[in-house]
């Protein structure tokens, strides 16, 4: 009986050694290289250096507090702005007389606020004056489907 549990306890041994080499051979991957910054490249004077690789690919090189980022470059002539005419394409002007309420989507639900006319930023001010100008054109537009519409008297 002795015998027989030696046995199985060497053999419950092996298979875990055998086990555990596998392990360690499937977790152990090659480590990427760390990023550097190519001896070639150009410092720019906002901290980040311009490279052209072999390919003709433009890339900019960012040292940051975590490593060395890399990202391809814009198109000479793209404009990399945010465009600012978004939010105000979604914003909402309601004019309530001597005050105008602005309604606008976010992602935490709509965004409220009321301002004076005359308190009204430049920005503000052009998203009042286009929801104008477009309440303007539509109501031209009304007078002239219903002037159309109406049967000439003679």
């Amino acid at each position: 009986m002795n015998k027989s549990i030696t046995v199985v306890a060497l053999f419950a041994a092996a298979v875990y050694a055998q086990a555990a080499e596998d392990d360690k051979s499937a977790k152990t991957a090659p480590t990427p290289q760390a990023l550097t910054i190519p001896k070639d490249a150009v410092k720019e004077a906002s901290g980040t250096y311009s490279y052209t690789d072999k390919q003709g690919k433009k890339w900019i090189y960012r040292d940051t507090p975590f490593g060395v980022t890399k990202t391809i470059a814009p198109e000479p002539g793209a404009d990399t702005r945010p465009n600012p005419n978004r939010a105000a394409v979604a914003t909402t002007v309601i004019d309530k007389g001597d005050t105008v309420r602005f309604e606008r989507p976010s992602p935490f639900g709509k965004m409220v606020w009321e301002k004076k006319k005359s308190d009204l930023t430049d920005e503000e001010r052009k998203m009042v004056d286009a929801q104008s100008q477009s309440q303007n054109q539509g109501q031209t537009k009304t007078q002239s489907d219903t002037q159309s519409a109406q049967p000439d008297a003679k």
